[in-house]
């Protein structure tokens, strides 16, 4: 009795999960492809890297010209 009842559960589940699965329509897959949805191409991150970097020294605030921290050029 327990086995039948583990099977009709394993059954139902793998049916549940099955039926979830569907292929995208054309007019689906343009919100895939839009760039906010790109992992790592994300605009607070790069400007908390820029100001990172600015506070850190490695480049000067007004330029992208690289430099150290001790005022060097």
């Amino acid at each position: 009795m327990k086995r039948l009842v583990r099977g009709i559960l394993l059954v139902g589940l793998v049916m549940v999960g099955v039926s979830s699965c569907k292929p995208l329509k054309e007019y689906e897959k343009i919100y895939i492809n839009d760039p906010d949805m790109q992992l790592g191409n994300s605009a607070p991150l790069q400007f908390k890297s820029y100001v990172h970097s600015i506070r850190e020294g490695s480049i000067e605030a007004i330029s992208k010209k690289g430099s150290g921290g001790c005022g060097c050029n």
